[in-house]
């Protein structure tokens, strides 16, 4: 008896340990930790897939120049299907392709860039990247929530006007609608539809629940930088190439302003698209 109970002890020390909070459908369902990574499919992340990035360094008309590197990273685990998640934390990378400075044949400053490429587990993938919203720094800490306790926050509003509830799992509304939940690294929600903005939220048959972090399902457009305006957002060609416009001396955006992107495509077919070359420019 005393051998069978000791051997009952090993089994269950062996184990693994897990916290479950319960099941939920849809929405309902309970934010599961990230997964490894399998970038073995042919659409490693699939069309449609919403991408929230911070800048980790200046993007500026006034100083930098075409071929200039661009680093983002990407601010909540980014649900990829089939149990895959895009870990938050990993690097989009890009460059800048074209930069315009006022009064030099232009009344307007402009700054045109691609982010391309994106780490996946232990590869570099080419990628095609819209733009759909990008926001200030200020206006990225304003839609942060304040943690009063390991598990609550203070109501908040998301940049482009969600409202989010306070509480691990709490909602996020547009007017009376539920249109996501709150998880400890932003908001998870799901775009079925369009919600009547500018930007279109879904590619194909894409249903997977989306990460906006600090955004709203609604967000389209700049916040927080004046008149600055998404000339180009990357929908039309050159595909994925990026333009902003200022009346202001220049474009500038600071290090941590955010940037809301939507996947159009991704892997290998997309290192074609890639090619574009970086252009002389009135400096």
């Amino acid at each position: 008896m005393k051998n069978s109970l000791k051997m009952l002890g090993l089994a269950l020390c062996t184990l693994p340990m897990y916290l479950h909070a319960g099941t939920r459908q849809d929405l309902k369902q309970d934010y599961q930790p990230a997964k490894e990574q399998n970038t073995q499919s042919a659409e490693p992340i699939p069309a449609g897939t919403i991408l929230p990035v911070t800048l980790n360094s200046d993007l500026r008309s006034d100083k930098n120049r075409s071929g200039t590197a661009i680093i983002a990273t990407i601010m909540q685990d980014v649900p990829l299907g089939g149990g895959e998640t895009l870990r938050k934390g990993s690097m989009l990378t890009g460059h800048v392709v074209e930069v315009i400075a006022s009064g030099r044949g232009s009344d307007e400053s402009k700054i045109s860039f691609q982010l391309d490429h994106v780490r996946l587990g232990n590869e570099t993938l080419p990628i095609t990247t819209t733009l759909r919203a990008v926001a200030s720094r200020s206006e990225v800490s304003a839609a942060t929530p304040e943690l009063t306790s390991s598990e609550y926050a203070n109501n908040t509003i998301e940049i482009g006007g969600d409202q989010i509830s306070y509480g691990e799992g709490g909602p996020v509304m547009v007017g009376s609608q539920v249109v996501g939940k709150y998880t400890r690294q932003g908001v998870l929600a799901y775009v079925d539809e369009d919600m009547g903005t500018p930007c279109r939220v879904t590619i194909d048959s894409n249903a997977q629940p989306q990460a906006f972090w600090v955004f709203s399902v609604n967000a389209c457009g700049a916040y927080g930088f004046g008149d600055l305006r998404i000339l180009q957002s990357g929908r039309t060609e050159p595909a994925g190439e990026v333009t902003l416009a200022s009346n202001r001396k220049a474009v500038r955006l600071d290090k941590g302003s955010a940037m809301l992107l939507r996947v159009d495509g991704s892997g290998p077919e997309e290192a074609q698209a890639r090619t574009t070359p970086s252009r002389e420019t009135g400096q």
